[in-house]
């Protein structure tokens, strides 16, 4: 990951102090530039210039443009925080807590706005087939939302629900973004799909590392408490896949018995996972993802192999890291 910190991290944080934001009304503008300031490893951009750098050499002006994958994930952070009523994001307050709800929302709209001004900056001869782009993201990541939410208020769903449910929600932002590269790179169309398509791939694989983190993590690395998702009852990754095993009679009744205690109810959870070996099929899942998703990006013609090289070599460490 070196080598992104050293190259076009620099470009994004340029880019990010030259973005105008104004200063009046400062109840809209403050909450924007107090969550534009957060701890955050800007990896969205960092992929868009990655992508592009398959083709040519990025440049500051590309950098600017890259910014509305940032700007459109904070839009979408802020809303999420609100309909989760989460109160810290990355340790901090989060916009409604730190303000109010109403003035949430309309900061979260103003990035959504600012996503598209950045967009603009992209020297392309014809804009419309990138707005139609970012326009298919956008709805897909509020119909992932919305698919996440309702799977809140269900027993079941299948393993196909919820990958297409991840794809939407966290994966379509990321193929945007290896797809806006490929925009500015001026790519064949062909290439450009190719490029979307890995990205999905790649999208679909950090969200299920992060359910397996939040069961199976390390606490001392990861920071967190094991089994979040269990003590939430959310239908993650590697509870679809205890739900698939043969012994899943014995899972759902601990998994639907709300009567013991929390903490009790969670040990016994994991331990039956550990033993059922589902940490092993979710990383067996994780590497056929990762492994068909990389196949995708060998498919690019006339790319810079180097720069192909790189990212997966990030794509690699992102989906199996350890925190």
């Amino acid at each position: 990951m070196q080598y992104q910190i050293q190259q076009f991290l620099p470009l994004i944080e340029q880019a990010l102090q030259e973005m105008p934001v104004p200063e009046t009304p400062a109840s809209l503008y403050d909450p924007v530039r107090y969550f534009m300031k957060l701890p955050g490893k800007r990896i969205r951009p960092v992929f868009v210039l990655q992508a592009l750098e398959l083709f040519r050499e990025p440049r500051p002006e590309d950098a600017k443009t890259a910014l509305c994958t940032e700007l459109f994930h904070n839009f979408s952070l802020v809303h999420d925080d609100i309909m989760d009523k989460a109160d810290l994001r990355r340790g901090f307050q989060t916009v409604h807590k730190k303000w109010n709800e109403p003035t949430a929302i309309l900061s979260g709209d103003a990035l959504l706005v600012m996503a598209y001004d950045a967009l603009m900056h992209a020297e392309l001869r014809d804009l419309r087939p990138l707005l139609k782009s970012f326009n298919e993201m956008a709805l897909a990541v509020c119909e992932g939302q919305q698919l996440d939410m309702d799977f809140s208020e269900q027993s079941r769903v299948s393993m196909s629900e919820y990958l297409d449910m991840i794809d939407r929600k966290t994966a379509a932002l990321i193929a945007f973004s290896f797809g806006l590269g490929g925009f500015l790179g001026e790519a064949s169309e062909e290439d450009n799909l190719i490029l979307q398509q890995f990205g999905m791939a790649m999208g679909r694989c950090f969200q299920l590392r992060d359910d397996y983190l939040d069961l199976f993590g390390d606490e001392k690395i990861t920071g967190k408490k094991r089994g979040g998702d269990i003590g939430n009852f959310k239908l993650s990754h590697p509870v679809l896949e205890s739900m698939n095993d043969p012994d899943a009679g014995t899972f759902l009744a601990m998994w639907n018995n709300k009567s013991i205690d929390a903490d009790l109810r969670l040990k016994a959870i994991l331990n039956w996972m550990e033993d059922a070996g589902i940490p092993e099929r979710c990383n067996a899942f994780l590497n056929q993802e990762m492994n068909a998703g990389i196949s995708l990006l060998a498919r690019v013609k006339n790319k810079n192999q180097e720069a192909a090289n790189r990212i997966i070599f990030l794509c690699r460490e992102l989906a199996f890291r350890e925190k």
